[in-house]
């Protein structure tokens, strides 16, 4: 009887693992949303014809940065086109704040230009810098000569893309795009925000929060790093953190486009990564999740001048890579 009862036991235990929710560890079978969010960043990407950074954090291949009035590629082909004009990278990132706009209503025109005064006419101004809302600027330009108007408005639009940072609304653009709805993704101008959801882990949240160094990546995961003075240096540092009431942290996230296990290698792509749509190319450890080697601390910078002596590889330039990756949001 004992082991009729010991076997019951035993099957029920294998039955409760078997029937065990999913986990960072052991997710399920990917979601095709991952596929279409992983399309959206590439398509951004070759229409920008965005930054490459290496595998070593260098920055390989300079493309279009948000200021410019250069026209974006053809977002199929990746080619240059003189066919759309008007297409400027400036405009683009404008989009992306449209975008979040449709969720969190009047973002857009909140962003801010940054002023001043009297600087134009005195370069030694010791004025304090002031900031003047976009509403704003634009209820002041309501009469005058048209073409002046339109002028002044794209000007300031502009502008606010260079003083705004837009990583955050990259990625809720890519969510828009995939059709997410609000208690699906948490759209805000700040990473922390949809980062905190994930961690809260509400029933029907897109993502779960986990560690990079223990949970392999998938194509559509968003993998996030903290930054600042006060980074958040790994996943159990978010995990305290977050249980602050009035959490709050620079961070920034990519979203993974590839994953080649065989290679031990991911890419992902990021706005605003050096003032363009970025992707960049990160290790995997033999386990197949993210390398240790990209941890900052690890890496030792050459001195100032090697790359001024020596182009070749005793030439240590910066390392974009090197960040506190901390937390994975794998798609569930």
């Amino acid at each position: 009887m004992f082991f009729r009862y010991l076997l019951f036991g035993l099957s029920m235990l294998g039955a409760s693992v078997c029937n065990a929710a999913p986990d960072c560890t052991r997710p399920g079978a990917p979601n095709p949303l991952g596929a279409e969010i992983a399309q959206a960043a590439l398509r951004e990407y070759r229409e920008f014809d965005g930054h490459r950074i290496d595998v070593d954090g260098y920055l390989s291949k300079f493309g279009a940065v948000e200021s410019e009035s250069a026209l974006l590629h053809d977002p199929e082909t990746g080619l240059a086109t003189q066919d759309r004009p008007g297409r400027f990278a400036w405009r683009r990132v404008w989009e992306y704040w449209l975008a979040l706009d449709k969720h969190v209503d009047g973002t857009a025109l909140h962003r801010k230009i940054t002023y001043v005064p009297d600087l134009l006419e005195h370069a030694d101004s010791v004025a304090p810098e002031q900031e003047f809302e976009l509403k704003a600027l634009f209820q002041t330009l309501g009469e005058g000569d048209p073409n002046s108007r339109t002028a002044l408005r794209e000007a300031a639009v502009r502008a606010a893309m260079n003083d705004s940072p837009w990583s955050a609304a990259f990625i809720s653009y890519l969510m828009d795009q995939v059709h997410l709805r609000e208690d699906q993704f948490q759209f805000s101008p700040a990473h922390w925000q949809y980062i905190k959801r994930a961690f809260e882990a509400p029933d029907g949240y897109a993502y779960r929060a986990c560690d990079p160094h223990k949970t392999m990546p998938r194509v559509g995961d968003l993998l996030c790093y903290s930054r600042g003075k006060a980074a958040l240096k790994d996943f159990g540092a978010w995990q305290s953190a977050i249980r602050e009431p009035r959490f709050s942290t620079p961070a920034h996230c990519d979203a993974v486009v590839e994953v080649d296990l065989a290679a031990r290698k991911i890419e992902s792509i990021g706005g605003n990564v050096l003032q363009s749509v970025t992707r960049r190319r990160l290790k995997l450890n033999a386990a197949r999740t993210l390398s240790d080697s990209h941890n900052p601390e690890r890496f030792v910078p050459g001195k100032k001048g090697d790359c001024l002596r020596d182009a070749g590889a005793g030439c240590r330039r910066e390392n974009f890579n090197a960040q506190y990756w901390g937390v994975l949001l794998q798609l569930k």
